[in-house]
């Protein structure tokens, strides 16, 4: 039986709480087709997410086949671009608010550690209605070593006020395994987010579930105790 005796949860958040990927999509291909390349399936996108937005836009330019471009320009345009669009078509996955609301209900300390820009993120939990459940949010642009470092993690557990190793990270891909392994702390993945295009089968986490919400439940649930004894 996996421990659910943890003081805090830290939440990833494009592939684990928010799916995010159509509007990322949007914005990287008019960025594409202004530089005169063809766009790219919302498949490809996806195993594109995770290490932030310099990692996106330079592996989306290999893989069109644009080399030697200017990738501090490219970024800022494509920044420009998804400002536009954050917010606008990402859902929360299925499981996500019910998940959350047993949590805070709990009273269990949450946060959320990205390799995405803090104005991104912000916007994203707002327009989500979420942000309020946050205690909180390291960003990729909070001059922290990122994922996969645990750098970002051991800030998080910090604000939480909780030791790193009675915090429980959750997220969807490698990235967040290496770097709560690198922090110190347990890690349980979900099996639908992006992994940058691997099966969920790949994640070597402590734990697999299904949903934020049955991590919830497991983490809320009233702790098992033995049969009693015979009497005298």
């Amino acid at each position: 039986m996996p421990r659910n005796d943890f003081a805090a949860v830290i939440f990833d958040l494009d592939g684990t709480l928010v799916d995010s990927a159509g509007e990322i999509a949007i914005a990287l291909n008019r960025l594409l087709a202004e530089l005169g390349q063809p766009p790219m399936a919302r498949r490809e996108v996806e195993a594109l997410i995770g290490r932030g937005v310099r990692s996106l836009v330079e592996r989306a330019l290999e893989r069109t086949g644009l080399r030697g471009a200017d990738i501090g320009a490219a970024v800022e345009r494509f920044e420009q671009l998804y400002a536009v669009t954050v917010g606008t078509d990402a859902t929360l996955f299925s499981g996500v608010q019910e998940g959350l609301a047993l949590l805070a209900n709990a009273r269990i300390p949450m946060g959320v550690v990205t390799n995405k820009p803090r104005y991104f993120t912000e916007q994203l939990l707002r327009r989500l209605g979420v942000e309020n459940l946050f205690t909180a949010v390291v960003a990729g642009d909070d001059g922290i070593r990122r994922k996969p470092a645990g750098d970002m993690l051991l800030a998080a557990a910090r604000e939480l006020g909780c030791d790193i190793d009675s915090s429980l990270m959750i997220g969807d891909s490698e990235n967040d395994i290496l770097a709560a392994r690198d922090a110190g702390c347990v890690v349980w993945c979900v099996p639908y987010g992006y992994n940058e295009g691997r099966p969920p089968a790949a994640l070597d986490c402590d734990l697999l579930v299904s949903t934020v919400e049955e991590a919830a439940r497991r983490l809320t649930a009233a702790p098992s105790r033995p049969p009693p004894g015979p009497a005298g």
